[in-house]
């Protein structure tokens, strides 16, 4: 036996110390620590990149040599790597991520077990837990009521989308087959009544606004039922260079006046708009207004150097309405031989 392990045992004891060092437990430092003068390697990343409604992690990566002895986290931007810094700091040495509900930067110190420190940081924007913001604003172009969508958003705005009636759940099922307007940020409507729009922002957030559309139809865009027919323009200025959309041209030609008449077919119960001088050589008259053949509404005098006249007047769903237009008595003889113009702008008819 003596003779065997003589023979033997320089060679056992090799073998012994090869496997030893092999399967040595996971986390044994071979290194000697004092020897170790480099700082952690730490690479720091974040477990969600996109726009994201939920927490983020920020997860550590960090090897050393001499194996890494402790990894603190705290918000904010840290440059030193001194304990007096870190005072309140999280320990994440084991878990190596910490789960954070909030855009900022975020601090990290690694140390090894020779006491080398390296300070990391990163900034996170993309956690948005914050609905979008909406604002809706109507008004009255050719064709309906045009409602405007204005949007403010930390992420951005994946989709926009609208129904008629009023919602107040921003995840409703009568969203799945809505009207998707995020190019356009606009609708026009023809129809009284709530209407509802959702946003969604890039990180799942949602959020609705409603707004009662009164629906307006453009005198400009309907047909005369008899009677004269005025010119029509999309923009026109009147005599003291005020601007008008959608604008109605009429013209006199002898002293009687002419008239304009339109079929309403019972539909509305407003008319609203603005009666002005076309030029400042235009000559000064009046207009009348009669819901089926009544009397309702008569204007004072308009005269190209005054402002124009605005008026509001209820045609009582009438069947017929009537516009006429009046030469002035007064500057009949010395205007016989010139037309009139008036420039009727901002012109509606809604109930």
């Amino acid at each position: 036996m003596k003779r065997l392990w003589n023979r033997f045992g320089a060679g056992i004891i090799a073998l012994l110390l090869l496997v030893g060092t092999i399967f040595a437990p996971v986390g044994t430092v071979t290194a000697d620590a004092a020897q170790d003068k480099t700082k952690p390697m730490v690479i720091l990343y974040a477990g969600e990149t996109n726009y994201t409604n939920k927490n983020v992690n920020i997860n550590v990566y960090a090897t050393d040599k001499s194996g890494i002895k402790s990894i603190l986290i705290k918000k904010g931007k840290i440059t030193k790597g001194a304990m007096k810094y870190w005072k309140n700091a999280s320990n994440i040495t084991k878990a190596k991520k910490k789960k954070v509900s909030a855009n900022a930067t975020y601090s990290v110190r690694v140390m090894d077990k020779a006491g080398n420190v390296t300070v990391k940081r990163i900034t996170l924007t993309n956690i948005d837990k914050t609905k979008p913001g909406i604002v809706l604003k109507q008004s009255t172009v050719s064709g309906g009521t045009q409602v405007n969508v204005k949007t403010s958003d930390l992420s951005g705005i994946k989709s926009i989308k609208y129904v008629k009636g009023y919602i107040g759940d921003a995840s409703s099922s009568a969203f799945r087959n809505a009207a998707n307007i995020t190019s356009a940020k606009k609708f026009t409507v023809k129809t009284n009544g709530y209407y509802t729009v959702q946003v969604i922002d890039k990180a799942g957030n949602k959020a609705v606004a409603q707004i009662y559309v009164t629906v307006k139809t453009a005198l400009y865009d309907m047909e005369e039922y008899y009677g004269n027919t005025p010119d029509k323009y999309t923009t026109a200025t009147d005599s003291l260079n005020r601007n008008y959309s959608n604008a109605l041209r009429f013209f006199i030609n002898h002293y009687d006046g002419a008239d304009y008449v339109y079929f309403l077919d019972g539909k509305y119960k407003y008319f609203e708009g603005d009666v002005a001088c076309w030029s400042s050589g235009s000559c000064p008259g009046t207009m009348q207004i009669y819901a089926d053949n009544e009397l309702i509404y008569t204007s004072n005098k308009i005269q190209a150097t005054n402002e124009r006249i605005h008026f509001k007047v209820q045609v009582g769903n009438a069947r017929f309405m009537k516009i006429k237009m009046h030469r002035d008595d007064d500057d009949y003889y010395n205007y016989i031989y010139d037309d009139y113009y008036f420039l009727l702008g901002n012109a509606y008819l809604y109930n």
